[in-house]
């Protein structure tokens, strides 16, 4: 660590990711001396029709390329892999993602990830996926995800199946009272910080806060993975801060090292 990695010391950070991740990164941010506030607005479910799925698992081995866009879809797509068909690709579009597939027993010669665009852009900036006339590519993704990939790779020739491995979900209204949890942190002047890894967890937030919390926390600034996802929470009144890109790129690193530039900069901010 240098001298930077201080500038986090004592500083409440809202962690919103889903249970699993936000305790990962939660453990990350205590090494930084921060104060994670583990606050999950996003639950991972299951899709509404299990068997495309199964299917899915079933043909893997007939693809040239398995996309998997999040840790999440590799968690739901593999959670039953006993081994990986060595003529398959796994497709990564990010570090978190590239290791929930080591974790879930793909070969990490199998794998493939940007070199620096940590999404779905930088995938397909990839050059093995320049030229997919007659590929058979397989996209792991969550409900209503994007098309882009799945789009972009038909235009360039390839057949594309996509699968919905999960769902996010706000969590049930009683598993969490936030206003409740975080009315005293803010009123203590103990929370400094909102992460945002979804869209989703934002506006889950919203609706589980309730509007006076919501705007309280609008003082606060909102460090984002990508800038979509700040794009969104800028439009709704938010102030948010794109992570993405630093020279740490998007994701866990990006997301702590975008908080500790804007921070540094920002003392008044970091008042514990």
């Amino acid at each position: 660590m240098n001298e930077n990695s201080f500038v986090l010391k004592n500083v409440g950070v809202l962690v919103t990711r889903p249970l699993k991740q936000a305790h990962a990164f939660a453990r990350q941010l205590e090494q930084y001396g921060a104060i994670p506030v583990v606050l999950p607005t996003i639950e991972i479910a299951p899709p509404p029709d299990m068997q495309p799925l199964l299917e899915a698992r079933a043909q893997l081995g007939t693809y040239d390329f398995a996309m998997f866009v999040s840790a999440n879809a590799v968690e739901q797509a593999l959670a039953t892999l006993t081994h990986w068909p060595e003529s398959v690709t796994a497709l990564a579009p990010g570090k978190g993602t590239a290791e929930a597939l080591r974790q879930a027993g793909v070969p990490e010669q199998a794998v493939l990830m940007p070199a620096s665009r940590f999404d779905s852009e930088g995938l397909l900036e990839l050059p093995g996926l320049r030229q997919m006339q007659g590929r058979r590519v397989l996209i792991f993704r969550g409900e209503r995800g994007r098309e882009l990939l799945g789009d972009t790779l038909t235009a360039r020739g390839a057949d594309v199946t996509r699968v919905t491995c999960y769902r996010r979900i706000c969590p049930a209204g009683e598993v969490i009272n936030a206003a409740e949890f975080l009315w005293p942190l803010l009123r203590q002047n103990r929370l400094q910080a909102i992460t945002l890894t979804a869209s989703e967890a934002l506006d889950n937030l919203e609706t589980i806060a309730g509007e006076a919390l919501c705007q309280a926390l609008k003082a606060l600034p909102v460090f984002a993975t990508h800038p979509r996802i700040a794009a969104h929470a800028q439009a709704r009144g938010w102030k948010a801060v794109d992570t993405s890109g630093g020279d740490s790129g998007s994701g866990d690193e990006g997301l702590i090292c975008g908080m500790i530039s804007f921070l540094r900069d920002s003392p008044n901010l970091r008042k514990a």
